[in-house]
């Protein structure tokens, strides 16, 4: 039987790890291309893969940690072909959008929250890990003049380059509003598409 490959799809079945930090113990059962991910992204910290983890498992507050290490890899990978596609070698979209006083949030294309920007999470009042991986309308309220749906459809197209919307976010005790501006953006690979949302406050009812 010939030997199995880490890098191939069809062998990737989950391996249980021990991690520790600060004496905790972590069993985790993840494939092996999470695990070199969360590697990368630990060294690329400059910390080891135990704290690494421990630090996001303090800002997780669901269920199912598992799933979560695998989706913070997956943004982590999106956000990568942002800024290597849309980066000009000096300042890349993620630095610009998180620079940036404006509410701001970097879109993939089935309209995934990928990155966003302290602005952005100061607006809401939530902290930047329960909004990053989440659909674009599990968080906001986006109102247009069509279907999103529709208009989305049209910008991923190539058909529209912008979409003007009425954005409310409905919290316990506070209702929030803006205008928002989603803008298509440029890219060399047809098949990638991504767009960035910028939002003008408005009023902020209680």
């Amino acid at each position: 039987m010939a030997k199995q490959t880490e890098g191939r799809p069809g062998e990737q079945e989950p391996r249980p790890r021990i991690v520790q930090f600060n004496n905790r113990r972590y069993s985790i059962r993840l494939e092996p291309v999470f695990w070199r991910a969360l590697e990368t992204l630990a060294e690329r910290n400059q910390v080891r893969l135990g704290r690494f983890i421990a630090e996001l498992e303090e800002t997780y507050q669901g269920k199912n940690f598992s799933s979560f290490l695998r989706v913070f890899s997956m943004l982590d990978a999106e956000r990568g072909l942002a800024e290597g596609r849309l980066g000009d070698g000096r300042a890349s979209l993620l630095d610009l959008v998180e620079a940036c006083p404006t509410p701001g949030v970097i879109l993939s294309h089935d309209r995934t929250i990928i990155a966003c920007n302290t602005a952005f999470t100061g607006w809401l009042g939530k902290p930047y890990s329960p909004v990053v991986g989440s659909d674009l309308t599990a968080v906001l309220q986006v109102r247009t003049r069509r279907s999103l749906n529709e208009v989305w459809q049209d910008m991923v197209n190539g058909d529209t380059a912008a979409i003007d919307a009425r954005i409310l976010h409905v919290a316990p005790g506070r209702v929030s509003t803006a205008q928002g501006r989603i803008l298509a953006l440029p890219s060399n690979d047809p098949l990638t598409f991504y767009s960035v949302m910028w939002l003008t406050i408005g009023a902020q009812a209680r």
